[in-house]
């Protein structure tokens, strides 16, 4: 559905914001005059005149009738909020909601919306897509853009910068080539669900870890619960990068040679022996194993399905999916008891423990609807006298959640969204989803350890697609074919091939 921003609540708003420069401008002294830099300057948002839509998932959970039928769609208020705060501060834009689907439904669709041009001008995207997007010529550059936005909430009218406010891997998941191409709003690293019933019932005492717990904790747990009958106790998506990353970068990072993020100037380096030691100790302690189910993935398991793991390595949207199997109570016949659990890290021989954390980043990108050959009507309207052109318009909403008041309303105070924008991140407010009392601080308490989940933050896209397509081959050769004693020649292959095309 579009929702209409009300035009009656804009101008209550824009009122109270005329109000509020006439009081901030009164007294003895003038805030613009005495917290800029150049203090001749008086800040003002920019007038902006039009019409402008933007899309994304829906927040709010979708009921079942009794023959399976989507009833009772509620709306997010989440993404509302956000665009009554850009309404505020720009009062003749007229911004529609895009926001029918829910969040399985909007991304599986979301390429062929864009291709054929039924998406809003500003689009909520994923970093795993943004490089593709690129390549095709779907996304508007917002590097110039982004730089130096103003934030008009801020008396000091100071300056935002994305490389300064964004967790450091959010910003380079929304790069390419050193460019910017969407503004990071949701952040999403790895953590674990354990099942605290099954693992209990295999003769684990207490069995939620320190913050410092190792992959060799949690494969000691495994054999456990595989000893108590439990087939496959793990359930993650091992052939992403996020994951096997995590492995490869596990024993001395160096995944990579000469790593220049804006140049792209990286050789891959995966057949350097630490390297290669995390990925044997992935395949021989996981997948010969047999500790992790390599039929299914967190993609494709309901929720219905997930009490049958006892740990799982997942995200938050992982979460969002399984969100009501996850909040179920006591008395209902599904229910098992669980906990989060910071992701694995590797303990060095002299004790230290070293985290490596893939992190998957969401954000608005504008899109490039006349390089798609989309959306005539727009640009009809575009060149209308006395109306801004939309691109600009599409731009400047894109980069409002660079503004930590927007990014407050974005996130929500449900916490269903992890926000992306340092400031926000480290507040309270969010983390009491999906089931209060749960320890959702573990989606971003190491942050500094934390690195793009997308091969093409590092690499061209040639190459990450190269070695996106081959690296689960190699995984399951490797742990299928007992008679292969080194991994060596494998990767070898690899990187020569992923080499050839950087």
């Amino acid at each position: 559905m579009v929702k209409k921003i009300k035009n009656i609540f804009i101008l209550v708003l824009t009122l109270a914001l005329v109000l509020s420069f006439v009081g901030c401008s009164s007294g003895s002294g003038n805030a613009n005059e005495n917290n800029n830099s150049n203090n001749t300057v008086n800040y003002v948002p920019p007038e902006l005149i039009g019409s402008i839509t933007i899309s994304s998932y829906n927040a709010e959970y979708t009921s079942k009738d009794p023959y399976g039928n989507n009833e009772n769609i509620e709306d997010d208020n989440d993404v509302f909020l956000f665009t009554q705060a850009y309404a505020l501060q720009y009062p003749s834009v007229d911004v529609q909601l895009d926001a029918l689907l829910n969040y399985n439904d909007y991304f599986e669709t979301l390429d062929s919306r864009i291709e054929s041009g039924e998406i809003g001008d500003v689009a909520l995207i994923s970093s795993s897509k943004l490089p593709e997007y690129v390549e095709k010529g779907w996304l508007v550059d917002l590097t110039a853009d982004a730089n130096g936005v103003i934030d008009y909430t801020d008396s000091e009218f100071g300056k935002l910068y994305p490389e300064n406010i964004y967790l450091k891997s959010a910003y380079e998941a929304s790069c390419y080539e050193g460019r910017l191409y969407m503004c990071p709003v949701e952040y999403n690293n790895k953590v674990v669900i354990l099942n605290i019933d099954m693992l209990a019932e295999a003769g684990i005492e207490n069995p939620v870890p320190n913050d410092d717990w190792t992959w060799d904790q949690l494969i000691e747990y495994a054999e456990k619960l595989n000893a108590n009958g439990i087939e496959s106790p793990v359930l993650m998506n091992y052939t992403d990068y996020s994951i096997w990353g995590a492995f490869a970068m596990g024993f001395g990072e160096k995944l990579y040679n000469e790593v220049d993020f804006a140049d792209k100037t990286t050789e891959l380096n995966i057949t350097d022996p630490d390297v290669i030691e995390g990925f044997r100790y992935f395949a021989d302690n996981f997948l010969r194993t047999g500790y992790v189910d390599t039929k299914n993935t967190t993609e494709t398991v309901k929720g219905e399905d997930i009490s049958k793991y006892g740990i799982i390595v997942c995200d938050h949207s992982d979460v969002v999916r399984w969100n009501e199997a996850l909040s179920m109570e006591k008395d209902n016949a599904d229910y098992f008891d669980w906990e989060f659990a910071h992701f694995p890290g590797f303990e060095a021989e002299d004790g230290t423990i070293y985290k490596n954390i893939g992190v998957d980043t969401l954000g608005f990108a504008v899109i490039n609807k006349a390089a798609i050959n989309a959306d005539d009507i727009e640009n009809e309207e575009s060149s209308e006298e006395g109306t801004t052109d939309t691109i600009e318009i599409a731009k400047s909403l894109a980069l409002y959640a660079m503004v930590e008041e927007a990014a407050i309303q974005y996130a929500g105070e449900e916490g269903f969204k992890i926000p992306a924008l340092i400031n926000v991140n480290s507040k309270k407010f969010w983390r009491e989803y999906p089931v209060s009392g749960k320890n959702t601080a573990v989606f971003s308490l190491y942050s500094e350890f934390d690195y793009p989940a997308v091969l093409t933050s590092f690499m061209n896209w040639d190459a990450s697609v190269e070695l996106r397509d081959t690296i689960a081959d190699i995984f399951n050769i490797y742990a299928e074919d007992a008679t292969i004693t080194h991994i060596d020649d494998l990767l070898q292959v690899l990187q020569d091939a992923a080499n050839a095309v950087s």
